[in-house]
């Protein structure tokens, strides 16, 4: 018996369980010493392969007539989530955060005149619409995304997805996150586990041990579908894993253990360690209309706490699976999961609603006028406060007061490290102490959300609120697949060099404006509730639970060619 850690996720739920493992049916074969078997291969190159998905792949709503063209799906569908054009609105700026792909028809974003809505629920319908209606088919359309047949008790999943209206065929995320894990899983069947009994060792390192034995933990509706299995998550808003799985040699290095002790690289500050990190550092001089994260990475090299100074640094540099809040690819291998910030059913649900009371036209055209927050986020050393994103804030306030009323309310004594002058700081920023009434901020057209540890948590609550958003963030979380900069919320520089162009732009084009803020609306109140928070994280498992099983039991997954 295992003494395991207590921890409470999500609902309050206490998890105290025991070691347990059982045993998972997946197309595999056994490792032999001195022998490497030919497995059945999974994948259009094999003629049992076209007996059970052509069927589905000739579905009219998959709309794919061959299995040529769907392994382009797979080629897709797996790679980068950033688009190669930028979205039509992005073409009005100086500075482009990131290039969009076009968002829907220009007939499309004409909304109805009685219902602005309109277009907004259009777009999220065609999402929804396009999901698998059916088992096969979405079993066929996890096999083209991934190469591999979906975990075990995948049909109960889908039956829950069902229920709880959530996507069915649209994680590439998750795909993603795990890709580094199969593929290991090739060379070495048994690193996943192995990998695991080492950061097990580590939890008391902001890290909780969760285990699962006979479904009897965390989200009681789920639960008893996951098989036994052990699982990692991080408390830390941070990203733990700087691991660059995209670099051309990663998959050798990701074999070889390089640290001793895991989770302990602490670099302070850690601005120069990340600029020797692979993938996480691009050269200051790199063009800012660069397609992908790369600008992002630009500009978190000089303007992002996790770059600059971390407040938290317990990484590692090795490949370990754990569950994180966010990340920013490619620098780091975490694999992210909904937290708590996002469920209704959590505290935090009261401390970050924003009820969407006040029509738009009865809203002030300012960014809310009372952002209050603390100077929680990075460990300053001498004057590098002056680049952090919320201390930037403070300064666009006094160059723009009528354009944003900001303030730091709170003063962070644990983060204030070497040649930290608190008195200077805090007189010269004017820390008032004082929040403001979160209703006073529901009366301005829009709203900026600013990283602090790492990304913000207000998020969500900012979508529904009524108000279009301002999101200045490097940071990934689970769900940015589908919600998209210029279609759902306004991206903005962590430098917020860029804001005020972007706020005049807004102040400009109202009827613009106002779609993009009721398709982030419509997008926060019907695709990012508890019951798709609960679908995201059940399929986390699912799939950790099958590498576990792969690592424990010595079997091999194979990979379509």
């Amino acid at each position: 018996m295992v003494l395991v850690a207590v921890v409470s996720l999500f609902i309050g739920v206490t998890v105290i369980a025991q070691h347990g493992l059982k045993e998972v049916h997946i197309v595999t074969y056994p490792i032999t010493s001195g022998s490497t078997p030919t497995p059945t291969q999974i994948g259009p190159g094999n003629d049992a392969w076209h007996e059970q998905y052509q069927p589905v792949l000739n579905d009219p709503i998959i709309g794919v007539t061959d299995v040529g063209p769907a392994s382009a799906i797979v080629a897709n569908s797996t790679a980068t989530a950033w688009p190669e054009e930028p979205h039509p609105i992005a073409l009005n700026f100086t500075h482009t955060p990131v290039k969009i792909e076009a968002g829907p028809d220009a007939s499309s974003h004409q909304p109805h005149p009685d219902d602005p809505g309109a277009a907004a629920r259009s777009s999220l319908d065609v999402l929804f619409a396009r999901q698998s209606s059916n088992i096969d088919q979405a079993t066929a359309r996890y096999s083209l995304r991934t190469g591999r047949p979906p975990p075990r008790n995948y049909d109960k999943w889908f039956k829950f997805a069902r229920e709880k209206s959530c996507l069915i065929d649209d994680y590439d995320q998750i795909h993603r996150d795990f890709k580094p894990f199969y593929d290991l899983a090739q060379d070495d069947p048994r690193i996943f586990q192995r990998r695991l009994d080492v950061a097990f060792d580590m939890v008391r390192k902001m890290m909780n041990k969760v285990e699962i034995k006979d479904g009897k933990v965390i989200m009681p509706e789920f639960s008893p579908h996951l098989p036994d299995m052990t699982f990692l998550i991080s408390g830390m808003d941070q990203p733990r894993v700087a691991f660059n799985y995209r670099e051309p040699t990663a998959r050798r290095k990701a074999l070889a253990l390089t640290e001793k002790i895991p989770f302990s690289v602490s670099p302070r500050p850690t601005s120069t360690w990340f600029e020797q990190r692979p993938g996480c550092n691009i050269p200051r001089t790199a063009d800012v209309h660069v397609s992908g994260p790369n600008v992002l990475l630009v500009a978190g090299n000089s303007h992002n706490l996790v770059f600059i100074s971390s407040a938290r640094t317990e990484f590692t540099v090795d490949l370990y699976p754990v569950l994180s809040m966010s990340k920013v690819s490619p620098c780091f291998a975490d694999i992210l999961f909904p937290i708590e910030y996002y469920y209704d059913r959590s505290w935090w649900s009261g401390k970050f609603s924003y009820p969407n009371n006040i029509g738009w036209k009865d809203k002030k055209s300012q960014i809310c006028k009372h952002w209050r927050g603390s100077s929680t986020g990075g460990q300053i050393f001498g004057s590098n406060y002056r680049n952090f994103p919320r201390f930037k804030l403070i300064d666009f306030t006094r160059r723009h007061p009528g354009l944003v009323d900001a303030a730091l309310t709170t003063w962070s004594d644990e983060l204030c490290g070497p040649e930290c002058d608190r008195e200077t700081i805090m007189g010269e920023y004017d820390f008032t102490g004082q929040g403001a009434p979160r209703e006073d901020e529901y009366g301005y057209k829009y709203l900026l959300d600013i990283d602090g540890n790492a990304f913000s948590g207000r998020f969500l609550g900012l979508l529904r609120s009524g108000s279009l958003v301002f999101k200045a963030t490097v940071f990934e979380e689970y769900f940015n697949d589908w919600i998209r900069p210029f279609e759902h919320y306004i991206p903005v520089l962590p430098d917020l060099s860029d804001l005020l162009e972007k706020l005049e732009w807004a102040r400009s084009h109202d009827a613009e404006a106002r779609m993009i803020q009721e398709r982030g609306r419509e997008i926060g109140e019907r695709l990012m509730t508890d019951g798709q928070n609960d679908c995201y994280f059940f399929l986390v498992l699912l799939e950790w639970a099958r590498l576990q099983d792969i690592s424990r039991n010595a079997t091999f997954l194979v990979k379509s060619s």
